[in-house]
């Protein structure tokens, strides 16, 4: 699904529809089956759209990503820096506004593709009622972000949840990533649609999924430097060793958080876990060379050059020998 871009909602029924289900608020559910897959798939799109732009001008601090750049890996590591700030309970995650409900001195976080709100941000006005909150905005390599939607698609989704996002049936991996409604254009869309409105925003910071990676401790300082929050170095480190990769999968396999966000859709399948590889640059793994230059070619035409990934695709478009 492109950001912004509604499907119409015509039918007298289908609108009244959609009006009681935006009266259910944040627990609505999803639409009946007894309606058409149009009908369907139009209210749940507008009705997402509701409560995300409702929750956006509540919300102190908003976490920006498209799906499978890491958003879950860094709830996670915000959660942990706050519950040892505030003497929190450990096995639980931010959602929203729940840990600021147990001490006001926690800002309400909302974590968010922003798929329907990019178009608001980019209307003339909109953006100055964002001008008090801090925005971050998480990017991870398309390539990876588009394999990671193949599994997340074929693995972990519901019926519908593909439904809503044209994923329904059987796909062959490369098929998905070069052609498929969540693949590498979807990626590139995405990011590049949404680099002109993040730097519209006053209060924004930039993280690439790569960095914190490679140097977790230095990004997540650089994001508590960027909240203003009074997290001391100990703290910080103690955060990331919680939720290193090995350690979340772990939490993830014993249910420790009790949330769906992070709990394996079969637990004897390593590829339906949330925390599935974390592998920058795994992409690699599942293609063949040629697959993989068609992919980067891809990526490097239509990237904008301001998220840092063209300089190594160039490299290794030069020296196809080092893929």
């Amino acid at each position: 699904m492109k950001a912004g871009r509604l499907p119409p909602l015509t039918d007298p029924g289908a609108v009244a529809l959609w009006r009681l289900m935006t009266a259910a608020e944040t627990h609505a559910p999803a639409p009946p089956s007894g309606v058409s897959r149009a009908v369907r798939t139009a209210i749940a799109h507008r009705l997402r759209s509701y409560k995300e732009v409702r929750k956006a001008r509540r919300c102190d601090v908003m976490v920006l990503s498209r799906a499978k750049s890491g958003r879950t890996w860094v709830r996670a590591m915000l959660s942990r820096l706050y519950q040892q700030r505030y003497g929190l309970p450990e096995a639980q995650l931010i959602e929203f506004d729940n840990f600021h409900a147990q001490d006001p001195a926690i800002p309400r976080v909302l974590f968010t593709h922003g798929y329907y709100l990019r178009e608001r941000l980019a209307t003339p006005g909109w953006q100055e009622r964002f001008r008090d909150k801090k925005a971050f905005f998480l990017v991870r390599h398309p390539c990876d972000v588009a394999v990671s939607e193949y599994f997340q698609s074929t693995k972990r989704a519901s019926d519908h949840k593909r439904e809503l996002y044209g994923v329904e049936g059987d796909h062959e991996m490369f098929d998905f990533v070069m052609n498929g409604p969540l693949g590498i254009r979807s990626v590139i869309e995405y990011l590049n649609g949404w680099e002109e409105v993040v730097r519209g925003l006053p209060r924004h910071l930039v993280l690439r999924y790569e960095d914190l990676r490679a140097r977790p401790v230095e990004s997540v300082g650089k994001a508590a430097e960027f909240l203003q929050a009074p997290f001391s170095a100990s703290e910080i480190e103690a955060a990331v060793e919680f939720t290193s990769f090995d350690k979340l999968k772990e939490l993830e396999r014993s249910d420790f958080y009790g949330n769906k966000r992070l709990q394996p859709r079969d637990p004897d399948d390593p590829d339906s876990f949330k925390v599935r590889r974390g592998k920058v640059g795994g992409y690699r793994d599942y293609f063949s060379p040629e697959q993989i230059a068609t992919m980067e070619a891809l990526v490097r035409d239509q990237l904008s050059p301001a998220y840092g990934y063209h300089d190594a695709l160039e490299a290794a478009a030069a020296s196809p020998g080092s893929r």
